[in-house]
């Protein structure tokens, strides 16, 4: 089914796009998984024609739903779509209860399915970082033992810190300990250094790095990539502090 409306006034009216709409809600719906697939994968190109707040927030909230109800095979569709749709997140009127949505899924008992959680929230980090809700929940995922959910916790981490540096002081000590841990893998330790840069505005945050980066630096026991990393980031903290008082 193509979602390209014909060449009329009256076929782009937002009549012709709610149909368009109900039609891959319908296809979504289908049992049959490509077919399935295919209606997810034509959201983008609706919401590219029909960039109005009263279609994308009621678009969004099916796909809530259809995360909220889907195997994980869609799961990952899903997300996909909110990370190809950010332009157009800002406009979703109805955040809050989007977010109800995705948070059953990441309290649910199965890992991967947390997983894709966590990619969903990380892509929609634009309207979902300032929430104590989501903030909380991406703290809790810490304490898994699943490498895959510590992986996308990490990621998740730095996504909202891009748009809410603010949640750096709820996750400080967790990321400290978790980049202290020895037995956590050099990648995932990396990307939590690094993720410390959005400390720079935070005087007494970035007063404590530098004491860590030190130590990760000049530490006998920490590999040449986790060295890089602490230098790099303490670069990055000097770098913006003088941008920040030019």
């Amino acid at each position: 089914m193509s979602t390209v409306a014909p060449n009329s006034d009256t076929a782009r009216s937002s009549d012709w796009a709610f149909k368009q709409l109900f039609k891959l809600e319908s296809k979504c719906r289908s049992p049959t998984p490509a077919l399935q697939v295919e209606a997810i994968g034509e959201f983008p190109k609706l919401l590219d024609q029909f960039p109005f707040p009263t279609l994308v927030s009621s678009a969004f909230l099916k796909l809530g739903d259809l995360f909220r109800s889907s195997p994980n095979s869609l799961r990952y569709h899903i997300a996909q779509v909110f990370g190809a749709s950010q332009q157009h997140l800002a406009q979703i009127t109805q955040t809050e209860e989007l977010l109800k949505r995705i948070l059953v899924v990441l309290y649910s008992n199965d890992p991967i399915a947390r997983v894709l959680a966590l990619r969903l929230i990380g892509n929609a980090s634009l309207i979902f970082a300032k929430f104590p809700e989501a903030q909380h929940s991406i703290l809790l995922r810490y304490q898994s033992s699943h490498p895959l959910e510590i992986v996308a916790a990490v990621q998740t981490t730095e996504s909202m810190l891009s748009y809410s540096p603010e949640f750096l002081e709820v996750v400080w000590e967790t990321v400290l300990s978790k980049a202290d841990d020895p037995d956590v893998p050099d990648s995932v330790r990396v990307q939590l250094i690094r993720s410390l840069q959005h400390a720079a505005p935070n005087l007494m945050l970035s007063t404590l790095l530098y004491s860590h980066c030190q130590h990760w630096a000049c530490d006998t026991d920490s590999t040449n990539i986790i060295r890089c990393a602490a230098m790099d980031t303490w670069k990055a903290i000097i770098q913006r502090h003088n941008e920040l008082h030019a």
